[in-house]
């Protein structure tokens, strides 16, 4: 539908002047227009002829301010259903009519923006706004600061929070958004000194503000090490701090802050804890529904295997079942990575067969679980069966996959295993991680082969930055600036030069830098190299390793008269 205003006679024997008439009769329609399209519709547009906009230089400023509120209506109408497309079409329209928008214009405007085409056109747009003088609006740097929040671009989102002049309780979601945005990027610090400045304006927290915080501050060490008695004891202060005051507030325990907190307890290893916090969970939050109940347990159980914990992990998972509570795929993969601890592959067989009727089909991540079983046992022909398998399911292992092998292969000393799987990698054009360099590298060095582990190191790291072995010529002059420098702060600048998202470069840039010192060649042409050559040769002409009969592994298999540790139950 399109409304198109153009001058025309006014009703009879009115007794406005015809211009005022029809800057009235468009201020009508534009309400109108907000009432009819509650935002969403985009078949509703606004045509504006030329004659209209002469008409307005003519008309009085109260006219012309009455149109300016219709416009800002409408615009205004298109926040809550992100309707981008009328909200820009409606300021283009009102420039055309030579309508100076206003603060309250652009907060209606950026607001729609942020969600139709994102925070870098808001930005544009308040740089826009702000070189015409305009102030923005308390409202407007909130939404702007939540949108960096989402992006996790928290240094732009801190300091659209610190431009807000008078902070008040609407703006509770900005403060949220930031404190979820240091969840994701592990930034407690940043997140204290939002906190500060939440009591400093006397901020009132929320339910949510609290499930953040047990998020954030519910563990000390994760993820970088295990928990010990100091960490724990932290922990328990900080987690009571943070109750007492929610207690204080007058809010009580979700199913989001008690999963956040058995997350947490989880991680620390303090599995008491966890456990007393579940079965808090299950005698007060009446109003959660299976598939929550189910969630929490899953939290649980997780944190069970990663201690080793296995008979509480198989007693918890039969309590599930016994209470029809549903499962889920995350929870099969977990239950079957717990009988690498036992380990029995028939008890892992049995969940397979179970998670199958239960109508649940395999990933990469059941794959992964099912090697981790396999190798426990040392039975690296049974795990190349299972790469084959997957790949014959039609899923690509991925690196983590992979790792898996090759944490086992160079465990055991098996060089034969992990240079067939390091062939595999490249041939699926997956790129490396650091642990895949690692494990490579320390493998070679344990062996005594100093000049094969240099040589790997610079090929994988060269995959590492590009497995298309295509790095563009400009970026290599800088890499090799990088590398060859010797400045004493070079590795200063490696890493400074890239940001957190890039931290596998800059690993690999150190990695190279690090053989250059010890008098390796950098080539920017790794499958020329006479070790991935060999790789590739041998690969061709075998498609699996030999594994010497002095190394073979134990079979992995049971008697088959022994019933499993874990049977499926229904």
């Amino acid at each position: 539908m399109n409304l198109k205003i153009s001058t025309c006679h006014h009703a009879k024997g009115s007794w406005l002047p015809a211009n005022i008439w029809l800057m009235l009769n468009l201020s009508y329609l534009m309400r109108k227009l907000g009432q009819l399209c509650s935002g969403n519709n985009l078949s509703y547009k606004v045509v504006v002829d030329a004659s209209v906009a002469n008409t307005l230089k003519s008309a009085p400023s109260t006219v012309k301010q009455i149109l300016r509120w219709a416009f800002n209506d409408v615009l205004h109408a298109c926040v809550p259903f992100n309707n981008c497309q009328l909200a820009e079409h409606l300021f283009t329209e009102m420039q055309k009519l030579g309508l100076q928008p206003t603060s309250y214009t652009y907060d209606g405007f950026i607001k729609t923006v942020i969600a139709g085409k994102g925070i870098a056109y808001a930005n544009k747009v308040i740089n826009a706004m702000e070189r015409r003088g305009i102030e923005p609006y308390s409202d407007t740097l909130a939404a702007l600061s939540e949108g960096h929040s989402n992006s996790l671009q928290l240094d732009l989102a801190e300091e659209f929070l610190e431009r807000i002049s008078e902070i008040k309780p609407k703006h509770i979601g900005s403060f949220n958004a930031l404190l979820s945005g240091c969840a994701i990027m592990n930034e407690p610090e940043r997140a204290v000194r939002i906190l500060a400045k939440m009591k400093h304006v006397n901020m009132k927290p929320t339910l949510r503000t609290y499930e953040l915080l047990f998020s954030l501050f519910g563990n000390v060490n994760v993820p970088y090490e295990q928990g010990d008695v100091l960490s724990h004891v932290d922990v328990s202060k900080r987690i009571s701090i943070i109750e007492m005051d929610m207690f204080n507030n007058g809010i009580q325990h979700s199913f989001v802050s008690m999963k956040n907190l058995i997350r947490a307890f989880g991680a620390e290893g303090m599995i008491e804890e966890m456990l007393r916090y579940l079965n808090i969970a299950e005698n007060t939050l009446w109003n959660i529904n299976p598939h929550q109940k189910s969630d929490l347990y899953s939290t649980a159980l997780h944190a069970l295997v990663d201690v080793k914990e296995t008979h509480r992990a198989v007693k918890m998972f039969k309590i599930m079942r016994s209470c029809s509570l549903p499962t889920n795929i995350s929870i099969y993969n977990t239950m079957i990575e717990c009988c690498k601890w036992l380990p029995c592959f028939k008890s892992a067989s049995a969940l397979l067969s179970l998670m199958l009727r239960d109508g649940f089909n395999p990933t990469v991540v059941t794959f992964t679980s099912l090697l981790k079983v396999v190798l426990e046992n040392d039975n690296f022909e049974g795990a190349l069966d299972l790469l084959d398998i997957c790949k014959i399911e039609g899923l690509q292992p991925g690196i983590q996959t992979f790792n898996t092998v090759l944490l086992r292969a160079y465990a055991r000393g098996q060089i034969h295993v992990l240079e067939y799987i390091l062939e595999c990698i490249h041939r699926s054009k997956i790129q490396p991680d650091p642990s895949t360099l690692w494990y490579t590298f320390c493998a070679y060095e344990e062996h005594e082969l100093y000049n094969t582990a240099i040589e790997s190191l610079l090929v994988l790291s060269m995959r590492m930055i590009s497995e298309d072995a295509g790095i563009p010529s400009e970026k290599r002059i800088v890499f090799e600036d990088l590398i060859l420098s010797e400045e004493p702060d070079a590795e200063f600048r490696i890493i400074r030069a890239f940001q957190a998202g890039e931290e596998f470069l800059a690993t690999a840039l150190l990695n190279l830098r690090w053989c250059a010192t010890m008098g390796a060649t950098v080539s920017w042409s790794p499958e020329e190299s006479l070790w991935a050559m060999r790789l590739a040769a041998s690969y061709d002409a075998n498609k699996r390793p030999h594994i010497n009969p002095s190394d073979a592994p134990k079979s992995w298999g049971r008697n088959p008269l022994n019933r499993p540790y874990w049977e499926a139950n229904g």
